[in-house]
């Protein structure tokens, strides 16, 4: 039938190739578009992946941070606890001095 307009002079052979352009190219822009979205999925992966791994370091320095000061000051009520139910029972002087 294209054969048929061709030889007639008409141009509906022009305008099938024209069509097929069109879908070759409408289905090339969806691929590189899938593509892009693609890319854009994986840097929004590989952002969200950065964020993650500051804020576990971010809370973990804050945490050990936290555990340092509950361990330093929790030591010395701990010692006069610990000294205070012994017997015999030592002056606070005895419990607080390093030596």
């Amino acid at each position: 039938m294209a054969s048929a307009a061709a030889e007639k002079g008409k141009a509906p052979a022009n305008a099938e190739e024209a069509a097929a352009a069109a879908a070759a190219a409408a289905a090339a822009a969806a691929a590189a578009a899938a593509a892009a979205a693609a890319a854009a999925a994986a840097a929004a992966a590989a952002a969200a992946a950065a964020r993650a791994a500051r804020l576990a370091a971010e809370w973990t320095t804050w945490a050990m941070k936290n555990a340092k000061v509950v361990a330093h000051y929790g030591f010395i009520p701990l010692v006069i606890l610990v000294g205070m139910n012994s017997e015999p029972k030592p002056r606070l002087s005895q419990l607080l001095s390093p030596i």
